[in-house]
């Protein structure tokens, strides 16, 4: 494994881990304040619209449609053309978020409408106003966005990956001090202060040396069309634009969907999407991005030995990683809620609902985390339409399982299993197609052994956990403890402990072998 590629994955999981750490501080501060109650509701209704735009005009077209060219660039050693392209995309970004965001000042009480038809008409005027308030998030997040990739093209990952902390500072500040004279609009402000923050702490380090005078930085405060690179960039975030108008809208069904369901239901799919991202951000999104631009670089360079090693690194590392993560989350689940969630307005109906959420979504944390990752590769052959015409159909197909399994039992459990399945099938077309494109030199028949082998040894593990669990360990802590936290909180460490022992111990006697290197080396790396 190159020492590369591991410190950086090192430095990306522990600072995403304490930027996550003080992410789980602001939604325990939100989850108080507001619980599953309809301020919440509307809050995650006027956020659904920033957010929507993000992910087209922030990371996603930046890291996959800006920065693979210019990181080809960069490594042939063509500075003044890498900068202007880069510039050129720049420039291109604030404008179209400026434009979109005054676009939607004026189309706001329908956008409303639109996302929450099922919402009450006497609360349809705070809705509209709440998304007043959110709308500049969208611009300054995209900025932050646009810094961050840098960051992280350039290997800075350690500020890269703590700077979303500064985005939970200011929320927290915004609920805890304006909530007294703002009222529900405090958190809004919180995040509009959070967002300015992270974007302000990062800048300055696009400045140092490494950056400015190893590559010759310089800003040009234009647009240029005329050569090629310029049209493939167009070409390519036009896939991207459309892939997450798609993905987008996906989420926009599911609020529909559960504005007709009980109150709460909105918000109970919030808190466990949020929850979600944690292992999604430490594990899965900290593997793609210490990988991608090394693979990008390998790539520019013609070095297809590397090359391919990496992607099967990223492979087998999601397996180890984020597979005994889906083990603990599905066996914890309401535990988890409890601890993280439960004080405040957010009581015990609100964590029924929040953990059967988050159970559901907790399947497709593989297909989530692969997803990401195979989507970035596709990026460095710059055929973003690949992923583009995948998402169409993974997007079919999970409105078609929203509409189906949300008249089942489960309610809003189905849009969240639906979106797990969806996102695992999405997964499994973009491994087909990314074996094509590289000449099937990994061999499907291995990783789907690998695949189906830590699975089985995960499976049984979390099936004799859940047993010991509820039979006894719950009881026996009862006995001794009368707080619930603390009964939930000492009870997920034991069987964190626990199924972390029986896992590395099964794995480094029965798991495949390439994995168990894998494992081997991170562990002596963590350790030292």
């Amino acid at each position: 494994m190159s020492r590369r590629i591991l410190k950086n994955l090192i430095d990306l999981v522990t600072g995403t881990f304490v930027s996550r750490i003080l992410g789980f501080l602001r939604e325990l501060v939100t989850a108080a304040y507001y619980g599953t109650n309809r301020a919440m509701d509307l809050f995650v209704i006027a956020f659904t619209i920033p957010t929507f735009f993000r992910h087209f005009l922030g990371e996603d077209v930046v890291e996959r449609a800006f920065l693979p060219p210019f990181k080809t660039l960069v490594s042939q050693k063509k500075y003044d053309f890498a900068w202007r392209l880069i510039s050129s995309c720049l420039n291109i970004m604030i404008f179209a978020l400026l434009l979109l965001m005054a676009l939607l000042y004026l189309l706001a009480p329908l956008v409303v409408e639109i996302i929450a038809p099922g919402l009450e008409a006497k609360l349809l005027p705070k809705a509209v106003t709440m998304t007043y308030w959110i709308l500049p998030f969208m611009f300054i997040i995209g900025m932050a966005a646009f810094v961050g990739s840098m960051l992280n093209f350039f290997e800075m990952n350690k500020i890269y990956s703590l700077a979303p902390a500064m985005m939970s500072v200011g929320v927290i500040i915004g609920v805890h001090f304006f909530r007294s004279f703002l009222g529900i609009y405090a958190l809004p402000a919180g995040f509009l202060l959070g967002g300015l923050m992270e974007l302000f702490i990062q800048i300055p380090f696009l400045f140092k040396r490494q950056i400015r005078q190893l590559t010759e930085a310089r800003y040009h405060p234009r647009i240029e069309f005329k050569k090629q690179e310029f049209r493939t960039v167009g070409r390519e975030s036009s896939f991207i634009f459309f892939k997450a108008l798609f993905d987008k809208s996906v989420e926009i069904v599911d609020r529909v969907l559960a504005s007709f369901l009980v109150t709460g239901s909105i918000a109970s799919l919030w808190f466990s999407q949020r929850l979600i991202q944690l292992p999604v951000a430490i594990i899965g999104l900290a593997i793609s991005r210490s990988l991608v631009p090394y693979l990008t670089e390998k790539k520019a360079l013609i070095k297809e030995d590397d090359f391919i090693s990496g992607i099967r690194l990223g492979i087998q590392l999601n397996f180890a990683l984020i597979l005994p993560t889906i083990m603990i989350m599905v066996v914890m689940a309401r535990p988890i809620i409890s601890i993280v969630y439960k004080r405040g307005s957010f009581d015990a109906e609100s964590t029924r609902l929040t953990a059967i959420a988050f159970w559901c979504y907790s399947i497709g944390l593989l297909g989530i985390s692969l997803n990401a990752f195979f989507s970035r590769l596709f990026s460095i052959f710059q055929k973003n339409r690949i992923p583009f015409y995948i998402s169409i159909v993974s997007s079919v197909l999970n409105i078609i399982l929203n509409i189906i399994l949300v008249k089942t039992a489960l309610k809003h459990g189905g849009i969240a299993l639906a979106s797990s399945i969806a996102f695992s099938a999405s997964c499994v077309l973009l491994f087909y197609f990314l074996s094509k494109e590289i000449n099937h030199q990994i061999d499907a028949k291995i990783v789907l052994r690998d695949l189906v082998k830590i699975g089985a040894i995960c499976s049984v593990i979390g099936s004799l956990i859940f047993i010991f669990y509820k039979q006894i360990l719950e009881k026996w802590i009862d006995q001794y403890i009368h707080s619930l936290l603390l009964q939930n909180l000492i009870g997920l460490i034991i069987v964190v402990i626990i199924a972390g022992i029986l896992y590395l111990g099964i794995v480094g006697f029965i798991g495949p072998k390439a994995i168990k290197g894998r494992l081997r080396k991170l562990f002596i790396r963590v350790q030292s």
